[in-house]
């Protein structure tokens, strides 16, 4: 062990990683940050629906992707869908119309559906469902949109909260990529 001139702390031994790995967490972060971007944003939308009418008067031109809409009007069809949980699901049709409802399996039949529009990214994932409804009577082809009922702005924090902890994250990462860039401050001190 080296000796230290007498009046000296101890040495502190900092933990460093190496460069790449900062980077690709920051890479990482960032990438993962821009997945979660639509749902937060959904997250800070208005709570207040956007009416897109009823059945005979509709609106669907008003129709703004991830945002909360409402709509009236009788479903076609029904086929059985599973959520990421134990929440089961239900896929119509909306009669007259290329929209899609995705609703609780449990909730009680109802003509006045509330709920989010979902971006047109994530609608291939209906594609099969449109499929079958097709089958059941429902014609809307390939431009189909999907209304999620019941899912409304404000109600679920783990976006925003895993966005935030992503931001900080990425923030923490590039600081370490940053700093060996800046100017180092010279020590105060006389001649």
């Amino acid at each position: 062990m080296r000796d230290r001139p007498p009046g000296e702390g101890p040495v502190r031994r900092r933990f460093r990683r190496p460069p790449w790995l900062a980077g690709a967490v920051f890479v990482a972060s960032l990438w993962l940050l821009w997945e979660t971007r639509l749902d937060v944003a959904y997250f800070a939308s208005s709570p207040s629906p956007i009416d897109l009418g009823t059945l005979g008067a509709l609106h669907l031109d008003r129709a703004l992707p991830n945002r909360l809409v409402r709509v009236a009007g009788p479903l076609v069809g029904a086929v059985p869908g599973v959520e990421g949980g134990a929440e089961r699901r239900r896929v119509s049709g909306l009669f007259g119309t290329n929209l899609l409802v995705d609703r609780p399996a449990a909730a009680s039949p109802t003509t006045v559906h509330e709920g989010r529009l979902l971006p047109s990214g994530r609608r291939e994932n209906y594609a099969p469902f449109a499929a079958e409804l097709a089958k059941q009577g429902w014609a809307a082809g390939d431009k189909f949109m999907v209304l999620r009922e019941g899912e409304r702005p404000r109600t679920r924090y783990r976006e925003p909260l895993i966005a935030l902890a992503l931001l900080a994250l990425a923030s923490l990462n590039g600081a370490y990529l940053v700093r060996p860039l800046l100017p180092r401050r010279a020590p105060d001190g006389g001649e």
